[in-house]
């Protein structure tokens, strides 16, 4: 077995043990009858609401996508397709195998290679941080917070403030760094089928072009509409289990579900979603077991609205896009 092969493995078996360690974690504070309490409490219009509002930000997100690749409108298809190809996959498949689907099925859909799609992927999941990061400082200027979570946003806001130092200079260089550069990102792009000069490139380029003009209103304006329904799909799960609501509560929930999405999960972030939710709400007094059946909840519907808008064809796409990413590892 080659050497990728063996972390491919690893990968997910540490994913597996982090998922289960979250689980672990989560469901230590409750037990069955209250878990079975907690979710015949649910109201399910508010949860109805809740899938309404997350497909038109899953919708949102391809048209981010697209403007971020500069490409026109006739081929929004392609981007609204590779974007709920991927949200499935990250609910159906571990490692957040997801974030290659959708670049391989882009690439594919629209005949281009692969600089263009990873470089606009990347793009969009920096916008996405840059996002929780503001969010995650809002939290803690206004929230009274303990010391642990006080050092988590801080270890998240001096993240963010690397990342943008680092995004400043690199976007504003000539290319001069460009060797040293390539062969920082050779190790991480060893995945993927393309030369990190050629991926360096096109990034630098899709950086200057976005930062200019009217496309960096127009993303920052599409970033806060995304967000706003971000939050107003958590804040729907308030109501569906009747939970005291304050504006500060589903900003939390959500900076803790994004935040912990990041770490290697178990197919649909089990474990991560239920820890998440219960450290959020704890702040709030909420039980562990409707905090463990409100994430719960999240994760089905996330999934159900997925299966929905992915469509026909959905199996014939997905076998395709995960041949092209198992034939580069």
């Amino acid at each position: 077995m080659s050497k990728h092969r063996w972390k491919n493995k690893w990968a997910i078996f540490l994913g597996f043990a982090i998922s289960g360690l979250f689980l672990w974690f989560a469901l230590r504070q409750t037990d069955y009858e209250s878990l079975l309490d907690a979710f015949a409490t649910i109201r399910y219009l508010p949860v109805l609401a809740c899938a309404s509002v997350m497909a038109l930000g899953m919708a949102l997100r391809s048209v981010r996508w697209r403007i971020i690749s500069g490409r026109p409108a006739t081929d929004h298809r392609h981007f609204y397709r590779a974007t709920n190809l991927g949200i499935l996959s990250n609910q159906l498949f571990p490692g957040r195998i997801g974030e290659f689907v959708r670049i391989f099925t882009l690439a594919k859909l629209s005949n281009s290679s692969l600089p263009g799609p990873l470089a606009s992927a990347l793009i969009d999941r920096l916008i996405d941080m840059l996002v929780l990061i503001l969010s995650a400082l809002a939290l803690y200027l206004i929230l009274p917070i303990g010391e642990e979570i006080e050092k988590w946003l801080s270890g998240l806001l001096i993240t963010g403030v690397v990342i943008s130092i680092v995004l400043i200079v690199f976007t504003k260089s000539s290319g001069k760094w460009e060797a040293v550069l390539a062969k920082i990102t050779q190790r991480w792009l060893h995945r993927w089928p393309l030369r990190p000069e050629s991926f360096l490139k096109e990034l630098r380029e899709e950086f200057r072009r976005i930062s200019v003009g009217w496309i960096s209103i127009e993303l920052g304006l599409l970033a806060l509409v995304i967000f706003a329904i971000d939050y107003l799909t958590v804040a729907s799960l308030f109501f569906a289990f009747n939970l005291p609501f304050s504006l500060q509560a589903p900003l939390l929930l959500w900076v803790f579900l994004a935040a912990g999405s990041a770490l290697p999960s178990a197919p649909g972030y089990i474990g991560i979603y239920q820890a998440a939710a219960v450290l959020a709400l704890s702040l709030y007094a909420v039980p562990a077991a409707i905090a463990v059946a409100l994430a719960t909840v999240l994760q089905l519907t996330i999934l159900s609205v997925a299966l929905i808008m992915n469509g026909p064809g959905l199996f014939d796409l997905l076998k395709q896009a995960l041949a092209s990413e198992k034939a580069t590892n």
